[in-house]
């Protein structure tokens, strides 16, 4: 988040990569799915729209899986939001 914030994008990517891997490594399914969609969320802000939609899907998997329903409710509406801004724009052009 912190190379996020300061413009490094590059070294954010890498490290939303490397935080995914380590979590999916340990089986921190929570972990996994947090790194997942703060990547995703990364990707959509960064015009990677696809990825990040892709990320946010697996983000969702992993939530539903450890359980935490309210989250997969929110994260549901987040990907909604997404697909109908992006999707939307496409129609448009």
């Amino acid at each position: 988040e912190l190379h996020y914030l300061e413009g490094d994008l590059e070294s954010a990517a890498a490290f939303y990569k490397a935080s995914i891997k380590s979590a999916h490594e340990h089986k921190f399914i929570h972990e996994e799915a947090l790194a997942c969609e703060l990547y995703g969320i990364f990707c959509v802000d960064n015009k990677m729209v696809d990825n990040g939609l892709k990320q946010l899907h697996i983000a969702l998997d992993q939530y539903k899986q450890w359980g935490a329903t309210k989250k997969v409710h929110e994260l549901q509406l987040f990907i909604a939001r997404v697909d109908s801004s992006y999707f939307g724009r496409l129609k448009l052009s």
